[in-house]
Protein backbone atom coordinates (compact mmCIF):
# COMPACT_ATOMS: atom_id res chain seq x y z
CA UNK A 1 0.00 0.00 0.00
CA UNK A 2 1.12 3.26 -0.45
CA UNK A 3 0.01 6.67 0.50
CA UNK A 4 0.07 9.93 -1.61
CA UNK A 5 3.82 11.09 -2.34
CA UNK A 6 5.26 7.76 -0.86
CA UNK A 7 8.92 6.86 -2.26
CA UNK A 8 10.55 3.74 -2.35
CA UNK A 9 13.90 3.09 -3.00
CA UNK A 10 16.16 0.06 -2.96
CA UNK A 11 18.36 1.62 -0.08
CA UNK A 12 14.85 1.83 1.77
CA UNK A 13 14.19 -1.64 1.15
CA UNK A 14 17.23 -2.76 2.12
CA UNK A 15 17.57 -1.33 5.15
CA UNK A 16 13.90 -2.42 6.39
CA UNK A 17 15.13 -5.54 5.78
CA UNK A 18 18.48 -5.61 7.66
CA UNK A 19 16.72 -3.98 10.89
CA UNK A 20 14.20 -6.33 10.82
CA UNK A 21 17.58 -8.97 10.88
CA UNK A 22 19.35 -7.65 13.44
CA UNK A 23 15.54 -7.21 15.23
CA UNK A 24 15.87 -10.91 15.20
CA UNK A 25 18.90 -11.37 16.38
CA UNK A 26 18.61 -10.21 19.52
CA UNK A 27 14.85 -10.92 19.90
CA UNK A 28 14.08 -13.73 18.41
CA UNK A 29 14.55 -16.26 15.15
CA UNK A 30 12.87 -14.62 12.28
CA UNK A 31 13.18 -18.19 9.46
CA UNK A 32 12.12 -20.28 12.87
CA UNK A 33 8.28 -18.45 12.94
CA UNK A 34 9.41 -16.11 16.12
CA UNK A 35 9.28 -19.28 17.98
CA UNK A 36 11.29 -17.36 21.12
CA UNK A 37 9.29 -13.99 21.04
CA UNK A 38 5.69 -15.65 22.01
CA UNK A 39 6.55 -13.69 25.37
CA UNK A 40 7.14 -10.06 24.26
CA UNK A 41 4.19 -8.01 24.60
CA UNK A 42 3.39 -5.03 23.21
CA UNK A 43 4.13 -2.97 26.33
CA UNK A 44 8.01 -3.76 25.73
CA UNK A 45 8.84 -2.83 22.08
CA UNK A 46 9.86 0.35 20.53
CA UNK A 47 9.26 1.28 16.96
CA UNK A 48 11.84 2.99 14.74
CA UNK A 49 10.21 4.74 11.70
CA UNK A 50 11.00 3.47 7.99
CA UNK A 51 9.44 3.88 4.61
CA UNK A 52 9.87 0.95 2.51
CA UNK A 53 7.46 -1.22 0.46
CA UNK A 54 7.89 -4.88 0.73
CA UNK A 55 5.74 -7.65 -0.42
CA UNK A 56 4.05 -10.34 1.00
CA UNK A 57 4.70 -14.05 1.12
CA UNK A 58 2.64 -17.52 2.52
CA UNK A 59 3.00 -15.87 6.08
CA UNK A 60 1.47 -12.82 5.90
CA UNK A 61 -0.31 -12.16 8.77
CA UNK A 62 -1.29 -9.07 10.15
CA UNK A 63 -2.03 -8.75 14.01
CA UNK A 64 -3.08 -5.65 15.81
CA UNK A 65 0.12 -5.44 18.26
CA UNK A 66 3.62 -6.97 17.11
CA UNK A 67 2.74 -10.44 19.33
CA UNK A 68 1.50 -12.80 18.48
CA UNK A 69 -0.64 -13.26 21.38
CA UNK A 70 -2.41 -10.54 20.27
CA UNK A 71 -5.51 -10.37 18.04
CA UNK A 72 -5.08 -11.86 14.03
CA UNK A 73 -6.89 -9.31 12.02
CA UNK A 74 -6.17 -10.93 8.57
CA UNK A 75 -4.07 -12.66 6.06
CA UNK A 76 -3.04 -10.60 3.05
CA UNK A 77 -2.92 -12.42 0.01
CA UNK A 78 1.13 -13.78 -1.68
CA UNK A 79 2.94 -11.04 -3.31
CA UNK A 80 1.05 -7.94 -3.01
CA UNK A 81 2.98 -5.04 -1.85
CA UNK A 82 2.47 -3.48 1.77
CA UNK A 83 3.88 -0.24 2.75
CA UNK A 84 5.72 -0.77 6.06
CA UNK A 85 6.01 2.00 7.86
CA UNK A 86 8.33 1.27 11.04
CA UNK A 87 10.39 -1.58 12.38
CA UNK A 88 9.79 -2.66 15.97
CA UNK A 89 12.54 -3.99 18.10
CA UNK A 90 10.92 -7.18 18.58
CA UNK A 91 11.41 -7.61 14.55
CA UNK A 92 8.05 -7.01 13.36
CA UNK A 93 6.76 -4.64 11.02
CA UNK A 94 4.25 -1.58 11.64
CA UNK A 95 2.17 -1.52 8.40
CA UNK A 96 -0.37 0.84 6.88
CA UNK A 97 -3.35 -1.08 5.99
CA UNK A 98 -6.39 1.54 6.95
CA UNK A 99 -4.78 1.41 10.24
CA UNK A 100 -2.13 0.70 12.15
CA UNK A 101 -1.09 -3.23 12.12
CA UNK A 102 2.17 -5.29 12.77
CA UNK A 103 3.57 -8.21 10.69
CA UNK A 104 6.07 -10.85 11.73
CA UNK A 105 9.36 -10.42 10.31
CA UNK A 106 9.09 -13.53 8.69
CA UNK A 107 6.01 -12.16 6.65
CA UNK A 108 7.20 -10.08 4.09
CA UNK A 109 10.01 -9.78 2.35
CA UNK A 110 12.04 -7.56 0.06
CA UNK A 111 11.97 -8.11 -3.70
CA UNK A 112 13.37 -5.92 -7.19
CA UNK A 113 11.22 -3.86 -8.52
CA UNK A 114 11.91 -5.01 -11.88
CA UNK A 115 11.19 -8.87 -10.58
CA UNK A 116 7.74 -7.58 -9.16
CA UNK A 117 6.45 -6.27 -12.87
CA UNK A 118 6.40 -2.79 -11.36
CA UNK A 119 6.71 -0.06 -13.81
CA UNK A 120 9.19 3.39 -13.29
CA UNK A 121 8.15 5.64 -15.50
CA UNK A 122 5.34 7.48 -13.48
CA UNK A 123 4.81 9.90 -16.60
CA UNK A 124 4.28 7.37 -19.07
CA UNK A 125 0.78 6.44 -17.68
CA UNK A 126 0.26 3.91 -21.44
CA UNK A 127 3.38 2.24 -20.87
CA UNK A 128 2.02 1.77 -16.77
CA UNK A 129 -1.55 0.11 -17.44
CA UNK A 130 -0.04 -2.39 -19.80
CA UNK A 131 -0.92 -5.86 -18.85
CA UNK A 132 -4.23 -7.26 -17.11
CA UNK A 133 -2.75 -6.34 -13.32
CA UNK A 134 0.39 -4.68 -13.84
CA UNK A 135 -1.12 -1.00 -12.81
CA UNK A 136 -1.92 -2.30 -9.24
CA UNK A 137 2.01 -3.43 -8.33
CA UNK A 138 3.17 -0.05 -9.50
CA UNK A 139 4.99 1.98 -7.24
CA UNK A 140 4.43 5.36 -8.63
CA UNK A 141 0.26 4.89 -8.81
CA UNK A 142 -0.18 7.31 -5.76
CA UNK A 143 1.92 9.88 -7.83
CA UNK A 144 -1.12 11.11 -9.89
CA UNK A 145 -2.86 13.77 -9.72
CA UNK A 146 -6.30 15.42 -10.94
CA UNK A 147 -4.82 16.23 -13.93
CA UNK A 148 -3.18 12.69 -14.59
CA UNK A 149 -6.29 11.16 -13.95
CA UNK A 150 -8.38 13.74 -16.08
CA UNK A 151 -6.21 12.71 -18.71
CA UNK A 152 -6.78 8.77 -18.65
CA UNK A 153 -9.19 7.07 -21.13
CA UNK A 154 -11.93 4.77 -19.97
CA UNK A 155 -10.01 1.44 -20.07
CA UNK A 156 -6.72 3.18 -17.90
CA UNK A 157 -9.29 4.51 -15.60
CA UNK A 158 -10.83 1.12 -15.05
CA UNK A 159 -7.58 -0.13 -13.93
CA UNK A 160 -6.45 3.09 -12.16
CA UNK A 161 -10.05 2.56 -9.81
CA UNK A 162 -9.24 -1.76 -9.38
CA UNK A 163 -5.63 -0.83 -8.37
CA UNK A 164 -7.40 1.03 -5.35
CA UNK A 165 -10.16 -2.15 -5.26
CA UNK A 166 -7.45 -4.48 -5.19
CA UNK A 167 -5.75 -2.73 -1.85
CA UNK A 168 -2.52 -2.09 -3.92
CA UNK A 169 -3.20 1.81 -2.81
CA UNK A 170 -4.90 3.57 0.21
CA UNK A 171 -8.50 3.66 -0.92
CA UNK A 172 -8.56 7.53 0.40
CA UNK A 173 -6.39 8.94 -2.54
CA UNK A 174 -8.43 7.42 -5.65
CA UNK A 175 -9.48 10.59 -7.72
CA UNK A 176 -12.38 10.21 -9.11
CA UNK A 177 -12.86 11.63 -12.54
CA UNK A 178 -16.66 12.89 -12.08
CA UNK A 179 -15.80 15.09 -9.20
CA UNK A 180 -11.81 16.00 -9.46
CA UNK A 181 -11.87 15.19 -5.57
CA UNK A 182 -10.34 12.21 -3.85
CA UNK A 183 -12.82 9.51 -3.43
CA UNK A 184 -12.64 10.23 0.56
CA UNK A 185 -13.68 13.44 0.53
CA UNK A 186 -16.81 12.93 -2.23
CA UNK A 187 -18.24 10.12 -0.10
CA UNK A 188 -17.64 11.98 3.06
CA UNK A 189 -20.04 14.84 1.25
CA UNK A 190 -22.49 12.83 -0.42
CA UNK A 191 -23.11 10.32 3.09
CA UNK A 192 -24.17 13.56 4.56
CA UNK A 193 -27.01 14.07 2.50
CA UNK A 194 -27.40 10.71 1.22
CA UNK A 195 -28.70 8.05 2.98
CA UNK A 196 -28.04 5.54 0.35
CA UNK A 197 -24.83 6.67 0.12
CA UNK A 198 -24.28 6.47 3.89
CA UNK A 199 -25.70 2.73 4.32
CA UNK A 200 -22.47 1.98 2.10
CA UNK A 201 -19.30 1.20 3.18
CA UNK A 202 -16.35 3.69 1.33
CA UNK A 203 -15.12 0.58 -0.79
CA UNK A 204 -18.39 -0.33 -1.66
CA UNK A 205 -19.44 3.17 -3.17
CA UNK A 206 -16.41 2.65 -4.92
CA UNK A 207 -17.46 -0.79 -6.55
CA UNK A 208 -20.85 1.07 -7.18
CA UNK A 209 -19.02 3.78 -8.92
CA UNK A 210 -16.65 1.67 -10.90
CA UNK A 211 -19.19 -0.24 -12.45
CA UNK A 212 -21.42 2.28 -13.27
CA UNK A 213 -18.31 3.47 -15.34
CA UNK A 214 -17.83 0.39 -16.56
CA UNK A 215 -21.19 -0.44 -18.06
CA UNK A 216 -20.62 3.09 -19.75
CA UNK A 217 -17.58 2.32 -20.92
CA UNK A 218 -19.19 -1.01 -23.12
CA UNK A 219 -21.64 0.50 -24.74
CA UNK A 220 -20.82 2.83 -27.02
CA UNK A 221 -21.56 4.89 -29.42
CA UNK A 222 -17.87 3.65 -30.72
CA UNK A 223 -16.62 5.09 -33.80
CA UNK A 224 -13.28 3.43 -34.34
CA UNK A 225 -11.72 0.19 -34.23
CA UNK A 226 -9.52 0.76 -31.45
CA UNK A 227 -12.49 2.28 -29.33
CA UNK A 228 -14.44 -0.82 -29.97
CA UNK A 229 -11.58 -3.25 -29.70
CA UNK A 230 -11.16 -1.47 -26.26
CA UNK A 231 -14.74 -2.61 -24.96
CA UNK A 232 -13.74 -5.76 -26.14
CA UNK A 233 -10.69 -5.94 -23.86
CA UNK A 234 -12.62 -4.58 -20.69
CA UNK A 235 -14.80 -7.84 -21.67
CA UNK A 236 -11.85 -9.82 -21.43
CA UNK A 237 -10.37 -8.14 -18.41
CA UNK A 238 -13.74 -8.34 -16.29
CA UNK A 239 -15.10 -11.69 -17.29
CA UNK A 240 -18.07 -10.24 -18.88
CA UNK A 241 -20.10 -13.30 -21.14
CA UNK A 242 -22.35 -10.84 -22.76
CA UNK A 243 -22.75 -6.70 -23.91
CA UNK A 244 -24.51 -4.96 -26.21
CA UNK A 245 -22.51 -2.31 -27.60
CA UNK A 246 -23.67 0.69 -30.61
CA UNK A 247 -21.06 1.09 -33.52
CA UNK A 248 -21.28 3.81 -36.12
CA UNK A 249 -18.85 4.43 -39.16
CA UNK A 250 -19.20 7.08 -42.30
CA UNK A 251 -17.36 4.63 -44.09
CA UNK A 252 -19.19 1.77 -43.66
CA UNK A 253 -23.04 3.37 -42.80
CA UNK A 254 -25.63 0.76 -42.90
CA UNK A 255 -23.83 -1.62 -45.46
CA UNK A 256 -24.24 -4.92 -44.30
CA UNK A 257 -21.51 -7.13 -46.23
CA UNK A 258 -18.78 -4.19 -45.58
CA UNK A 259 -20.01 -4.18 -41.82
CA UNK A 260 -19.55 -8.24 -41.27
CA UNK A 261 -16.47 -8.40 -43.27
CA UNK A 262 -15.14 -5.12 -40.58
CA UNK A 263 -16.56 -7.04 -37.50
CA UNK A 264 -14.75 -10.20 -38.75
CA UNK A 265 -11.78 -8.33 -38.99
CA UNK A 266 -11.83 -6.92 -35.30
CA UNK A 267 -12.82 -10.18 -33.82
CA UNK A 268 -10.13 -11.75 -35.71
CA UNK A 269 -7.47 -9.49 -34.19
CA UNK A 270 -8.32 -10.06 -30.89
CA UNK A 271 -8.35 -13.24 -31.25
CA UNK A 272 -4.63 -12.81 -32.21
CA UNK A 273 -3.51 -10.27 -29.54
CA UNK A 274 -5.77 -11.94 -26.23
CA UNK A 275 -6.36 -15.51 -27.64
CA UNK A 276 -10.16 -15.05 -26.85
CA UNK A 277 -12.67 -15.52 -29.59
CA UNK A 278 -16.16 -13.18 -29.64
CA UNK A 279 -19.08 -14.14 -31.39
CA UNK A 280 -21.78 -11.14 -32.91
CA UNK A 281 -25.19 -10.60 -33.55
CA UNK A 282 -25.68 -7.61 -35.31
CA UNK A 283 -28.53 -5.63 -36.70
CA UNK A 284 -28.86 -1.60 -38.31
CA UNK A 285 -31.22 0.45 -36.62
CA UNK A 286 -32.14 2.94 -33.76
CA UNK A 287 -30.93 3.72 -30.54
CA UNK A 288 -31.30 6.13 -28.04
CA UNK A 289 -28.78 8.51 -26.51
CA UNK A 290 -28.82 9.02 -22.45
CA UNK A 291 -30.44 12.53 -23.47
CA UNK A 292 -33.62 10.91 -24.96
CA UNK A 293 -31.95 11.83 -28.72
CA UNK A 294 -32.76 8.77 -31.61
CA UNK A 295 -30.41 7.99 -33.89
CA UNK A 296 -29.10 5.36 -36.22
CA UNK A 297 -26.43 2.65 -36.19
CA UNK A 298 -25.14 -0.83 -35.51
CA UNK A 299 -26.56 -2.60 -32.17
CA UNK A 300 -24.43 -5.35 -32.07
CA UNK A 301 -24.34 -7.84 -28.91
CA UNK A 302 -20.80 -9.74 -28.40
CA UNK A 303 -20.52 -13.17 -26.14
CA UNK A 304 -17.20 -13.83 -25.30
CA UNK A 305 -16.61 -17.47 -25.91
CA UNK A 306 -14.78 -19.79 -23.55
Amino acid sequence: MVRKGFKTTAAALAAAVMTVSAAASAGGNLSDGFGSMETVYAANFTVTDKNAVLYSNDNTKVYESPDINSKLVTTIAKDLPVNVTGITSNGWFRISLEGTYYVPGNGLEQREIAAAGAALNGTNIQKLTQGTFSFYKNQELSDFDVDDVEDMDANTYLKYMDSYLMGYAIMDDCILQSTGHTLKTTYDSLSKTDAKVAAMTMQMYLINYRNEYLSDSLAGPFRSEKDLKLAMNRAIRYDIKTFGTIYKSASIGSDETKMKKHMEKIVGEIKAEQGVSFTCRMEYGNYKYHDGSETKGWIIEFTKKD
